[in-house]
């Protein structure tokens, strides 16, 4: 059973489920995605993976003589990862959630 308080946030994502929307958590940020899965504490979100928090990436070659490569993302690797990711968010981080037109 979901618990009272996510109740509003459990209950908009299940009307706006399968659908392009844009959802703001209670930090203020806001994520543009489509609702594909929803359970009593999360809600499953399919975004662009730039949307997606990127890692550091490791210097090319190993031990002391390596080099960080071209620029800041390093020798070979893409500034951004292209694609879906899914992006779980508790319930209890929903703020508000609107629906978008495609």
């Amino acid at each position: 059973m979901v618990h009272e308080t996510k109740q509003p946030a459990y209950d908009w994502c299940q009307q706006h489920m399968d659908q392009h929307v844009l959802l703001e958590t209670t930090t203020g940020d806001q994520i543009e995605g489509y609702v594909c899965g929803l359970d009593d504490e999360h809600v499953h979100l399919v975004v662009p993976s730039q949307h997606v928090p990127q890692f550091p990436v490791r210097p090319y070659g190993y031990g002391p003589h390596s080099y960080g490569g071209y620029g800041p993302q390093g020798y070979g690797y893409p500034p951004f990862q292209y694609g879906l990711s899914r992006l779980i968010i508790p319930l209890t981080f929903v703020a508000a959630l609107s629906l978008l037109p495609w």
